[in-house]
């Protein structure tokens, strides 16, 4: 099959862990339990498997009190289906991640899900498979999962559980129905020693043109639900259950998972209202109810998901309420409610109740998220991150690069424009044979796809059947402030196979190929 270390880590090893963090250092404590509770384990462990169908099993670390009892909490919440899963043999909890590509960052890393699968074109019966690992399906929790708030914590277990749902349901994420939905499109990927009838990789890319995939967790990049369809699937999942605007801002989904996932359980009352209504009428009963903590929960839940047009009607009561006299509850609960939102105009709020003395500059700084959308952690960390799962395709014959910026909603928000410069090269070489940019502004969700014959900067004239590597930068530049703040490159290794297709089929069925295990002998 060919070298497949090609682009990033494409799917070779696609683990489905569940959420990479903003960035955050895990600098915590050693976790200990203290004392010998282990009758007491036993016995909390015991009723889990009863109530829930999995065992809680002891490998590198034990399993504690609190812990099980958190884990029975999360479980509580989960449809019927997503219980008694003949074939999961049960959950580990380990210190880390140890099965990642080298130079994976795991410290942040909260749990993964196994087994992994690749995705692989056979050309022998010209059909589309995802070929699952074999291994013991299961799921890892690690250290850092139990340092989380209970919500955060719930909706990550949630989520891997939603992993596990669609591996022992033939993947219903790469089905038909699922990528209409959500929006992806497959993409062929030659190996970089491929010969004419090899087989191949290919890849499930979002839509850059699409506004809105799954929403996120706070814990969460805003480009999460884009990786590839597993991570929208299992995003939506979690959303169904925590989030209560998620059936108004992405009906479609939500209707899949009523139907084919949840068994037609629902967690939250139903309206006639459609999103931007529902969102408008809980925010205005908040700030006539002077609730300000239920007000920062609306701008929160706006937040997992750039929605223009609800965060402006948002804005403009914010602005409303704020021309009364100061209030510093409410001035500084309503200002943490902005850092929720992505609009500029958002930012200019809160430095406006800081300029005016209103909101304490560290008020603010002291809620992680409006830390992280703090003029320090983007100039002095999030401008530096480099671009992440990157393609190199062909469509209708015309070069294009297809990637994920995370950082480009934020930039947006805070006034920045985003070029990015991309340069092609001989593998080995330090002379490019072209360059191009390409210039994003305002707020944009994050994908990008770039045709190389349009930035390039003169001709493009890529050769075939030589390895090369493609260098992309972003340098995001403010047009008022004059600064200028570079990003990390990345690089990624292709090479243009002749008469290589790089486009899908037409409605392609995808074949799931189990391993031969007991676990997955109904599949057979």
């Amino acid at each position: 099959m060919g070298n497949w270390v090609t682009i990033g880590w494409i799917l070779v090893f696609n683990l489905l862990c569940a959420d990479v963090s903003w960035g955050e250092e895990a600098k915590r404590p050693f976790y200990e339990y203290p004392g010998d509770y282990r009758q007491q384990v036993n016995q909390l462990k015991d009723d889990f498997k009863t109530q829930f169908g999995y065992e809680l099993l002891d490998l590198e670390l034990l399993w504690k009190p609190d812990e099980v009892k958190e884990l029975t909490l999360a479980f509580s919440k989960l449809p019927e289906t997503f219980l008694h899963i003949p074939g999961v043999k049960g959950f580990y909890h380990l210190s880390k991640l140890r099965a990642a590509p080298e130079g994976m960052p795991v410290d942040n890393i909260p749990a993964a899900t196994f087994p992994g699968f690749q995705t692989v074109y056979r050309n022998s019966n010209l059909s589309y498979h995802v070929e699952v690992d074999d291994q013991e399906p299961r799921i890892e929790f690690f250290n850092v999962l139990f340092y989380e708030e209970r919500e955060k914590f719930q909706n990550i277990v949630q989520h891997e559980m939603a992993h596990i749902f669609d591996t022992f349901h033939g993947y219903l994420s790469f089905t038909k129905e699922w990528l209409d939905i959500s929006k992806f499109n497959l993409t062929h990927l030659p190996a970089l020693d491929g010969r004419p009838g090899d087989d191949y990789l290919f890849a499930a890319i979002n839509d850059p043109d699409v506004d809105h995939y799954a929403p996120v967790s706070t814990r969460q990049l805003s480009t999460y639900s884009r990786q590839n369809p597993q991570e929208d699937f299992a995003n939506s999942a979690s959303a169904y259950i925590n989030y209560p605007y998620f059936r108004y801002s992405h009906p479609e989904r939500y209707q899949f998972l009523k139907e084919k996932v949840f068994g037609g359980k629902e967690y939250f009352p139903e309206t006639t209202m459609s999103y931007r209504e529902k969102v408008v009428s809980d925010f205005e009963k908040a700030l006539t109810d002077r609730d300000w903590v239920e007000a920062v929960s609306i701008a929160r839940e706006v937040g997992r998901d750039y929605a223009p047009e609800v965060e402006s009607e948002l804005i403009k009561r914010l602005k409303e309420i704020l021309e009364a006299s100061p209030d510093s509850v409410r001035d500084a609960r309503l200002g943490i409610a902005t850092c929720f939102l992505y609009s500029p105009r958002a930012l200019e709020i809160r430095r406006n109740l800081i300029r005016k003395k209103r909101v304490p500059l560290q008020t603010l700084l002291e809620v992680r998220r409006c830390g992280l959308m703090s003029r320090r952690s983007f100039e002095k960390e999030f401008a530096q991150w480099s671009m992440r799962s990157i393609y190199f395709f062909k469509s209708k014959g015309r070069a294009q690069i297809q990637f994920l910026d995370p950082v480009l909603p934020l930039a947006g928000a805070r006034g920045f424009e985003t070029r990015y410069i991309w340069r092609v090269f001989y593998e080995g070489s330090n002379v490019h044979m072209a360059e191009g940019t390409y210039l994003v502004e305002g707020v944009r969700p994050g994908s990008v796809k770039i045709s190389l014959e349009k930035s390039v900067v003169g001709t493009l004239n890529l050769p075939t059947g030589k390895p090369l590597v493609l260098e992309l930068g972003a340098q995001r530049v403010h047009p008022r402030e004059f600064k200028r703040l570079n990003s990390k490159p990345a690089k990624i290794r292709f090479v243009i196979q002749p008469g290589f297709n790089y486009e899908a089929r037409r409605n392609p069925e995808i074949k799931v190929i189990y391993p031969e295990r007991p676990e997955f002998e109904k599949f057979k």
